[in-house]
């Protein structure tokens, strides 16, 4: 099993946070070894000048006795040893006699001396041209009368005081990160634990959807981009659960349209072959079977249409012809429908040829589902009202009828698969929710667009365009 993100988000965040203490503290300890080093090595320096001139300045008054106390003096008060040598580098005085043990030759090395009486100085941090056997900041300085070199003044301080130095800090360091590391590590484990809790819980949502369980929701603690994720899960489970209640709904409204007319027709069809029908009346219930067999034609063909849409695989040939021509069409197959409700319909515009450039094939479709809706929702003795009116290169068809109309909740959901206001089947027997679909997304493919404008208890109107010629 992998690493969960609440480890792999743990471990980075903990090596970055080591990584980083680990860089500060070895950037920290060396710079501060080397600027105490470096400010000792300039304190030997100015010890040496200043012991130097003294020595130069009172020359005259000096003798053995003096000279050594001077040295001892200054040497006490720097916490350092000072050595005099001749101008040959022979060693006349020091202020800590054992250090001559640590001296392995009484005389400077000549590469020393020979710096010094150049004039710029000595300052090193070593064994003194190996005369040490431990390391020292050592500095040096001319001892001149006169302007002429009479011998040298060298300051030495231990250097290995600064391996202690470094152990101090390394130990306040060590104490301080393993603090700094556990309160790291705690607030790491809160806050990565916060991170993945959404991320948790849309798991365990989506194990439940896949369960067919889609009423899980996930907390939406903070409006970051988890916060965000979270949102759009909610929203994409509210779209699977509207999805799933369409898909039965849909299942359902299939399952009654294929078996209806079914029965109708094994049943209208077993009467006449087995005689129950008489034979004067047989051409009424062929007519029947006819208009059930023609039902169930449109219904395989609109699935046959969702499939092709779904699949992207729709396709549609585009030519000049007459709009009017197939309103007037499509009205005429429905005088039956209109004079039982006891219809009124009006048309304007559709006096002269409409040429337009489109499908005529779908256009008829999109048509004739728009006034099968207009007859089948208007009120008994109401009206349907067809208009058509050209547009800055675009022919607008409306279709209006009076009855109950849409409510203003269901506008935004008329043009989705499955969807039917008329939920009970009170008015849409034969519908399944797939026409206004199939309408909306044939005139999408062809360039075009549809609307839908309702007042509730008053009208209902859809309004689509195709492009003139």
């Amino acid at each position: 099993m992998g690493k969960s993100i609440f480890k792999k988000y743990f471990i980075t965040c903990s090596l970055i946070i080591l990584t980083s203490i680990l860089f500060l503290g070895t950037a920290v300890t060396v710079t501060t070894v080397q600027i105490t080093n470096a400010q000792r090595q300039m304190l030997v320096r100015q010890n040496a000048d200043d012991i130097a001139q003294a020595i130069s300045t009172n020359y005259q008054y000096m003798d053995t006795t003096t000279l050594s106390s001077l040295i001892t003096i200054y040497a006490s008060a720097s916490d350092a040893t000072v050595m005099v040598v001749d101008q040959n580098g022979k060693r006349i005085g020091i202020s800590d006699t054992k250090m001559i043990f640590n001296l392995q030759s009484d005389t400077v090395p000549a590469s020393i001396m020979k710096a010094i009486k150049s004039g710029k100085g000595y300052t090193n941090t070593g064994d003194f041209g190996g005369l040490l056997t431990t390391t020292y900041n050592v500095a040096g300085a001319p001892v001149t009368v006169s302007n002429t070199m009479i011998g040298a003044i060298f300051v030495f301080s231990r250097a290995d005081t600064l391996a202690l130095l470094v152990y101090y800090i390394l130990r306040i360091f060590i104490i301080c990160s393993l603090i700094v590391l556990l309160l790291s590590f705690v607030i790491i484990s809160l806050v990565t634990a916060r991170l993945v809790r959404p991320l948790r819980e849309m798991s365990a949502a989506a194990k439940s959807f896949a369960k067919g369980d889609f009423s899980k929701r996930v907390p939406v603690y903070d409006k970051d981009e988890i916060g965000q994720l979270a949102s759009a899960f909610n929203n994409m489970a509210s779209s699977l659960t509207s999805l799933e209640d369409m898909r039965r709904s849909f299942v359902a409204n299939v399952s009654h349209e294929l078996k209806t007319p079914m029965t109708s027709i094994a049943g209208f069809v077993d009467g006449i072959l087995d005689g129950t029908i008489p034979p004067e009346q047989q051409n009424h219930y062929l007519h029947i079977v006819s208009d059930e067999i023609k039902r169930l034609s449109r219904l395989v063909r609109s699935l046959l249409d969702i499939a092709s849409l779904e699949a992207g695989s729709f396709t549609f040939s585009k030519t000049d012809f007459d709009a009017a021509e197939t309103i007037r069409r499509v009205l005429i197959g429905f005088e039956k429908q209109i004079d039982h409700k006891g219809l009124s319909v009006s048309a304007s515009g559709l006096d002269d040829a409409l040429l337009v450039n489109a499908d005529p094939d779908i256009t008829h479709r999109i048509i004739y589902n728009l006034i099968d809706n207009a007859v089948k929702f208007a009120n008994d003795n109401g009206s349907i009202e067809i208009n058509a009116a050209p547009s800055d290169g675009r022919l607008y068809i409306g279709i209006k009828n009076t009855g109950m109309g849409i409510p203003e909740k269901d506008l935004p959901f008329v043009f989705d698969r499955f969807y039917k206001t008329d939920k009970s089947r009170g008015l849409d027997r034969n519908g399944i929710g797939l026409g206004l679909y199939i309408v909306k997304s044939t005139l999408l493919l062809m360039g075009e667009d549809i609307v839908v404008k309702s007042v509730e208890g008053q009208f209902c109107e859809f309004v689509f365009t195709l492009k003139l010629i």
